[in-house]
């Protein structure tokens, strides 16, 4: 039995007709080892059918030219075996096949279509049921109809984007549609749509996110099939600005039909819906002069500002590359699309802290959109925040690397932040998209790395968005072969391979060089990333209560002494703080009674520290009733990450109203100590 993987190896191999193991792993997304099993059994069908082998030459595999002439004939030879598919995979072919039926559909064609047993197929409709509740969605089967699908049409579409999506991040998506197009008797005008759609993104000078376009132009070619049986049935009233979006689907439909005996138009609703959905899909100047999404990011960063404590650096150009990624997120989440990102939970789990402020500072898009942002979604601006607080952090670099990315700014910062921890020695310089990197002085660069293949004079390695740990092995050796010291930090391993050798045998160089330094890099993260709890930096020794009657200068200054008293912060510290307010108004205060007066750490910062003062007597900032303050709190940052720990401990403290009146009326720092140690 031919599986995937098999069929994923030679779709690749026939792409590109020359790749190494390396990047053959990369693009398919199988390791090394079965590699080599899938291309014996691929080599050993084709000896039997008289077709010439693929080569291995200079450590690539090869399709010879007599190979690739005969490609329909080697393809139509493995799409008549019998083809593994995963129980996932069967279940999204089937709603796919369903959505674009023709004619009747009984278990019969399911059971044909997948060659599964008729127990299987059985088992795959239940599933598909139940994929299809949490869309609203019902599968159901009548005499007269046979397998259909009931809901609302808007329902039935969100759910083939979903299975599109999902079909295209497996190694045998590409085919697997193709394979469900050619069950209906249809073509796959794919490649064609890429063309037109590129020369439409070169008109208007928008960039496309690749693999999202690539989703949506998959769901016009199933659209158009079904609607050639359905008609116009979408209900679309949302006011959305989509301009020169809407010439740009036309030319997409044009080609549609010209590539078909259909007729059919596009009424006034399914025009404006498409053209929301295909602007999810653009990053760019879009000729649109709506100062909402501009208005929104401002507010976003401001918020982050605010909650974080952090005054980011050049933010003029950080509204601008935030804002890039808003405006495609925003017609994404106002088509309530589900985002399939596996990269989610572990954005959760290794930056827990800085999710959960940047999940608050979304708060003004919510409640633009009125309802919540997932996490799926929520992640990504964590990464372009992440992104921007480690740009604060002075250190210097042996090389610089440029990332080229046709997935989006979103997607190009997950790769970027992959590669910084994997080379800490090499300083990533802003990603770009396929349309500007040629742009560029190359002069400026060491190296390039690419989630695509480049013709390029400067070294170039292949990554994926999400590799494996043998494929940051194999990148690792390749780099290090061009660049010998792009991961050593913060000792020279030749040293101390070298004393290992004196008293050891190394058996595997190469395996023991890698696993050292990427120790020795997560110990060195670790010491100068580590992070204090709240409940270390607000002690006895840093609570005060004050029944003094003071002005909000004095309050302010007594709430630092605890600070200034053990070296934290210097007396010129207290001076900013008091500037900052007078400068730029009662920034510092939350609301609800507390406030949190901080400065820049230029501005007398020794450590990082947190202190507290309740007051009996309130004080009000600038002078202004309305804004009375009962509590301060104090907070010293060394840097724009080492207190984000604390920092949302207390913001989730805070988001409980009887926390805060605990605080505020405490006394003493037994009265606060049971709550700084929750939430850990």
């Amino acid at each position: 039995m031919v599986d995937n993987r098999t069929m994923a190896i030679l779709m690749e191999l026939f792409a590109t007709r020359k790749e190494s193991l390396y990047e053959l792993s990369i693009q398919t997304g199988i390791e090394k080892e079965q590699l080599h099993s899938n291309l014996e059994l691929v080599n050993q069908l084709l000896q039997e059918h008289s077709f010439p082998q693929i080569q291995y030459k200079d450590s690539e595999f090869v399709i010879s030219t007599e190979l690739y002439n005969q490609k329909e004939s080697v393809f139509s030879l493995f799409r008549n075996r019998q083809i593994y598919l995963s129980q996932e995979e069967r279940q999204l072919l089937i709603y796919l096949y369903t959505f674009i039926r023709k004619e009747f559909v009984s278990n019969v064609h399911y059971q044909e279509l997948l060659s599964v047993s008729r127990n299987t197929t059985l088992t795959d409709i239940k599933n598909v049921k139940e994929l299809c509740l949490n869309f609203q969605v019902r599968l159901e089967y009548t005499r007269a109809k046979g397998y259909h699908l009931i809901g609302r049409e808007e329902d039935k579409h969100r759910l083939a984007l979903y299975a599109l999506s999902n079909c295209l991040q497996s190694s045998i998506g590409v085919w697997a549609l193709d394979y469900i197009l050619k069950s209906w008797g249809e073509e796959n005008p794919i490649e064609e749509l890429k063309i037109v759609s590129q020369q439409a993104c070169n008109y208007y000078k928008v960039s496309a996110l690749e693999e999202r376009l690539d989703e949506y132009l998959y769901f016009l070619i199933f659209l158009f099939i079904r609607q050639a049986r359905v008609g116009n049935l979408i209900n679309w009233n949302f006011e959305g600005k989509v301009g020169f979006v809407k010439d740009f689907l036309q030319r997409l439909w044009k080609l549609l039909r010209l590539k078909s005996t259909s007729t059919l138009e596009l009424n006034a609703a399914t025009q404006e819906y498409l053209s929301h959905l295909l602007q999810g899909c653009l990053e760019g100047e879009s000729g649109e002069k709506d100062d909402l999404f501009y208005h929104l990011t401002v507010e976003i960063v401001e918020e982050m500002e605010r909650l974080s404590l952090i005054a980011f650096e050049h933010r003029s150009e950080m509204i601008e590359g935030l804002q890039r990624h808003l405006i495609p997120a925003y017609y994404r989440l106002t088509s309530r699309l589900v985002n399939v990102n596996s990269y989610t939970e572990t954005i959760k789990e290794e930056h827990a802290d800085l999710f959960y402020l940047v999940k608050k500072a979304l708060r003004p898009l919510e409640e633009h959109l009125g309802f919540t942002i997932p996490d799926s979604e929520v992640s990504y601006f964590v990464i372009h925040f992440g992104g921007y607080i480690e740009a604060g952090q002075q250190r210097s670099y042996r090389y610089r690397a440029l990332v080229v990315c046709p997935n989006g700014v979103s997607s190009s910062l997950i790769v970027k932040e992959n590669l910084r921890q994997l080379f800490p020695n090499i300083y990533f310089a802003d990603t770009h998209s396929l349309q500007d990197w040629k742009m560029l002085d190359m002069t400026d660069y060491d190296m390039v790395f690419g989630t695509i293949k480049l013709n390029i004079e400067l070294p170039f390695f292949l990554v994926s968005q999400l590799m494996t740990s043998n494929h940051k092995k194999e990148l690792f050796h390749l780099v290090n072969q061009h660049f010998p010291n792009a991961a050593y930090f913060p000792i020279e391993i030749e040293q101390l391979l070298s004393l290992v050798g004196k008293h050891a045998t190394i058996h595997q160089e190469q395996a023991l060089k890698y696993e050292l330094v990427q120790f020795l890099n997560q110990r060195s993260h670790e010491q100068r990333g580590r992070s204090p709890m709240l409940e270390e930096l607000i002690t006895k020794e840093t609570f005060q209560w004050s029944e003094e009657v003071l002005d909000w200068q004095k309050a302010v200054a007594l709430a630092a002494r605890p600070l200034v008293d053990k070296g934290a912060i210097e007396t010129r510290y207290i001076d900013a703080m008091i500037a900052k307010v007078e400068e730029f108004g009662p920034f510092i205060d939350l609301g609800k009674g507390i406030a949190i007066p901080h400065a820049r750490p230029e501005d007398g910062v020794n450590e990082v520290g947190m202190s507290m003062l309740v007051l009996d007597k309130p004080v009000y900032l600038l002078d202004d009733p309305s804004h009375e303050i009962r509590m301060f709190i104090c907070i010293a940052a060394v840097d724009n990450q080492t207190h984000l720990r604390a920092l949302s401990h207390l913001t989730k403290i805070l988001r409980e109203e009887e926390n805060i009146q605990q605080l505020v009326g405490a006394k003493e720092f037994a009265d606060v100590q049971h709550l700084l140690k929750e939430e850990q």
